[in-house]
């Protein structure tokens, strides 16, 4: 069974290496990018992913940018989760621009790695959940050889 692939985009360094340590044990293959400019860039020349976890304050390009240029790609880009992982407080504007865009919201704040990865896999739980149940046919047997004269 292949690994979910997941892209980590934030510009704190320490807190992107922590997360990508963490998932990588649980298994996932994870991608990690310090603007949303390597972000696009890592799409692009990688192709999509299974999941994004993306910071909102970054400096250059903030993380709403990076939701704003995501709307506008092809569909194997635009329907890729999002899980917003920030210490922003959001405001109402915010909030409302984030919840058609993103799966979860998780807040940087004690333990919230632990939060992030139990956030990651629950997304995955869901989306195996959500997928229809594949009919499984029997393999075909062939018919018994004609038996030979003896």
């Amino acid at each position: 069974m292949a690994k979910n692939k997941v892209l980590v985009i934030d510009d704190e360094y320490t807190l992107l290496r922590l997360v990508q340590m963490l998932l990588s044990r649980k298994g996932y293959d994870v991608s990690v990018a310090l603007s949303s400019s390597d972000g696009r860039n890592m799409l692009g020349k990688n192709g999509p992913v299974d999941a994004i976890v993306l910071d909102l304050m970054m400096p250059k390009e903030s993380g709403f940018a990076f939701l704003e240029w995501k709307d506008t790609q092809p569909e194997d880009i635009k329907r890729i989760p999002v899980i917003i992982n920030t210490a922003k407080n959001l405001k109402e504007d915010e909030l409302a621009f984030l919840q058609p865009r993103c799966a979860r919201i998780v807040m940087k704040e004690m333990n919230f790695t632990e939060n992030l990865t139990a956030q990651i896999d629950a997304l995955f739980k869901s989306k195996v959940e959500s997928q229809p149940a594949q009919e499984s046919t029997p393999p075909a047997v062939p018919p018994p050889a004609p038996a030979t004269p003896a």
